[in-house]
C-alpha cells in the first residue's frame, strides 16, 4: 500500500491546536495548521544560489549548482504530489502562482499577476519582471519559474537576501496550500523531523519533565524505558546531562541533551531529596505512551490519548492487565469496559483500524474514498474480540477527532459499544504525509473516511446514544431515562445522519448541534457508563437505541 515518499496509513492530528507533550524528552508536536518552523530550509539555499545566479528573467538559464537543483526538485515534487493526490483537483499553475503570492509574507508589496501568456512580478523593492508562463500542467516548468523568481528577488532586495532559505520554502508552500483545506500544511525540515519522531519514536530515556531553577524535575517515568530501568522516579531533579548544567535552559534545549542516538549513553546527575546521584542511562527508542487503565468496582477504564505506532499494543496490554485486576479485586470477571476517547485528537489510521479490530471479530471497520485511485481502501476486521464480548462503553467529546472517530463509529455501527458524551469533532479526512527532497514534509488531505453504516464523518462527527451536555444540571440516571424516552426522536436523527450528503453543510451543522460538542471531559460521562455496566438489562436497552449497520442506510452520502 505504501507509495513512493508517502505513508498512506497516516491521519494527521490537525483537528485541534494542542500541545500534549510539553515537558517531555520527546519533540513537541503541536497540532497547528501552519508550522512555525517551516521557514528555515530554503533561504540558506538561495543565499548560496544568488551568488551563482544571473539577474536574468529567462527561466531557461538557471544555475546548475546542487542547491538550485534541490530547490527545483522540491518545488516540482510538491506541485506534482498536490495536483495528483489532493482530494480536489488543482493544476500546477494554480499552485505555483498562489505559492509565489505567498512571498508577500516576506515582502508585503510583492504582487503576482498573469498577463496573457506571461507571469508579471511587481514590488516596491524588487524590479518588475515578466516571465513566460509554462503550460498549465507543466510541473517542471512551474518549479523552474518559482526558483528563478526567488533568485531574482534575492539578487535585488535585501529583505529576501537576508532571510533564511526555509522562509522561502515555507512562504511558497504555505501560499500554495492556502488553496487547500486547513488540514493540509507544510512542515519545515526541523518540524518534519519532530513529526516523524512523534509517529515512530526517537532516541531518548523515557520521561516527562518540567523546568525548575535547578534543572529538570521528572513528572512522569514511562514504564519499561531506560529511565524506568535505571531507577529514575517522579520528583527527581536532573541537574546535569553529560556534564552540562540543565539549569536555566529552555525546555526544548534541555530535552535535546537527554535525547540522542539509540544505544548511546547519557550520564546524568540527579538530586533526590538531599542525595546527589550519578546515573548512566543507555538511550532506547521512545514512543510516548498513549494508553493507561484503572479498575473500580469491577469495571476496567482504559483511556487512550492518541494513536501512534504502538497504541494498539498498549491498549491490548492495558486491557489485559485491567481484566486481571478486576478479577483479583472482585473474584469474578470484569463487569465491563469504559473506553475513554475524550480529548483524543487522533493519529495513525492503521492504529485506529487495529484498535477497532481488538474488539471486532469481522465486518467493515472503515472505508476511505478520494480522487486518486490509491486513496480508496476498505478495512475489514479480522480479530477475535480480546474482550470476549464484555459490555463496552465508548466516551467521546468535541475533541475526539480523526482516528478516535473511526474507532467510535466502527464499534457503534457494529453494536459492539454504546457511545456516550457529546458529538465528536467531525474530522473525517485522511492526510497522507509526503516527504519532500529537502527532507521537509507536506501533509495532504487525499480522502474522506466513511463509517461502516455509510455516512461520511467529515463536518458531522459520531452521534452519542446518550448525550451528556457539559452544562446539564441533571444526573446520570435522568440522562439515561431521557435517552430512552426520546428513542423515536433519536431514531429520526440517525436516519437523517445517514442520509445527509457531503454537500449539505448547513444540514450537517444542524445535526451536529443536536448534541452540542464540548471540549471538556464531563464527569457525568463516567457515572452514566458505570450505571450501564452495572445493570446488564439497562445496558441492552440503551444499546438498542443505535441500530446496527444492517438496518442503517448503506448507500452512503456522497
Amino acid at each position: 500500500m505504501a507509495l513512493s515518499g508517502i505513508d498512506v496509513h497516516e491521519i494527521d492530528d490537525g483537528s485541534q491546536k494542542i500541545d500534549n507533550n510539553a515537558g517531555m524528552d520527546t519533540p513537541v508536536l503541536k497540532y497547528n495548521n501552519i508550522s512555525s518552523y517551516a521557514r528555515s530550509a530554503v533561504f540558506a539555499l538561495l543565499a548560496l544560489l544568488a551568488g551563482c545566479a544571473t539577474p536574468q528573467s529567462d527561466i531557461g538559464q538557471n544555475s546548475t549548482s546542487f542547491e538550485n537543483e534541490m530547490a527545483v526538485k522540491t518545488f516540482s515534487s510538491g506541485y506534482r504530489q498536490i495536483s495528483e493526490r489532493y482530494i480536489e483537483k488543482l493544476s500546477p499553475s494554480e499552485l505555483a502562482l498562489e505559492g509565489l503570492r505567498g512571498l508577500a509574507t516576506i515582502d508585503p508589496t510583492f504582487k503576482v499577476d498573469v498577463d496573457r501568456d506571461d507571469v508579471v512580478i511587481r514590488s516596491e523593492v524588487v524590479q518588475s519582471h515578466r516571465y513566460t508562463a509554462p503550460a498549465k500542467n507543466d510541473v517542471e516548468g512551474w518549479a523552474n519559474l518559482t526558483v528563478q523568481v526567488l533568485i531574482d528577488a534575492q539578487n535585488e532586495a535585501a529583505v529576501f537576501k537576508q532571510a533564511k532559505v526555509g522562509n522561502l520554502y515555507e512562504a511558497v508552500f504555505d501560499g500554495s496550500l492556502s488553496l487547500l483545506d486547513t488540514f493540509s500544511r507544510y512542515a519545515s525540515v526541523e518540524q518534519a523531523k519532530r513529526n516523524r519522531e512523534k509517529r515512530s519514536g526517537f532516541g531518548g530515556i523515557g520521561i516527562r519533565f518540567k523546568r525548575t531553577d535547578m534543572g529538570l524535575t521528572v513528572t512522569q517515568v514511562f514504564p519499561e524505558t531506560p529511565a524506568s530501568k535505571s531507577g529514575l522516579k517522579p520528583d527527581d531533579i536532573i541537574t546535569h546531562a553529560d556534564g552540562r548544567s540543565l539549569a536555566g535552559l529552555e525546555r526544548r534545549m534541555a530535552g535535546r541533551y537527554l535525547r540522542g542516538e539509540i544505544g548511546s549513553i547519557v550520564d546524568v546527575k540527579v538530586m533526590r531529596q538531599a542525595t546527589l546521584l550519578n546515573i548512566s542511562i543507555r538511550r532506547d527508542r521512545i514512543v510516548a505512551p498513549t494508553a493507561s487503565h484503572s479498575v473500580r468496582n469491577g469495571i476496567v477504564h482504559v483511556r487512550v490519548s492518541g494513536f501512534n505506532n504502538r497504541t494498539t499494543r498498549q491498549v491490548a496490554r492495558n486491557l489485559a492487565r485491567g481484566l486481571k485486576e478486576a478479577r483479583r479485586q472482585t473474584g469474578q470477571k470484569a463487569k465491563g469496559i469504559i473506553f475513554d476517547l475524550r480529548g483524543n485528537p487522533g493519529g495513525l489510521l492503521k492504529q485506529a483500524v487495529n484498535v477497532s479490530d481488538l474488539f471486532l471479530a469481522d465486518g467493515r471497520i472503515i472505508s476511505t474514498r478520494g480522487r486518486h485511485p490509491a486513496s480508496d481502501h476498505d478495512y475489514e476486521a479480522k480479530g477475535a474480540d480480546i474482550a470476549k464480548g464484555l459490555p463496552l462503553v465508548v466516551l467521546i467529546n468535541g475533541r475526539s477527532a480523526s482516528a478516535s472517530e473511526i474507532v467510535a463509529a466502527a464499534l457503534q455501527d457494529h453494536e459492539r459499544a454504546i457511545v456516550i458524551g457529546t458529538t465528536s469533532f467531525g474530522k473525517g479526512t485522511v492526510q497522507t504525509v509526503i516527504r519532500l527532497p529537502n527532507d521537509a514534509e507536506i501533509t495532504l488531505t487525499w480522502s474522506r473516511f466513511q463509517a461502516p453504516s455509510g455516512y461520511f464523518l467529515h463536518g458531522l462527527g459520531v452521534p452519542p446514544s446518550i448525550c451528556a451536555p457539559l452544562d446539564s444540571k441533571v444526573g446520570a440516571s435522568d440522562l439515561i431515562d431521557s435517552a430512552l424516552e426520546n428513542a423515536v426522536r433519536h431514531s429520526e436523527t440517525l436516519q437523517a445522519w445517514h442520509s445527509v450528503s457531503i454537500q449539505q453543510k448547513s444540514e450537517r451543522e444542524r445535526l451536529k448541534s443536536i448534541c452540542p460538542s464540548t471540549n471538556k471531559r464531563n464527569p457525568v460521562d463516567i457515572k452514566i457508563a458505570e450505571k450501564l455496566l452495572q445493570d446488564a438489562s439497562l445496558y441492552q436497552r440503551v444499546k438498542a437505541l443505535s441500530p446496527s449497520i444492517a438496518s442503517a442506510s448503506t448507500g452512503g452520502n456522497k
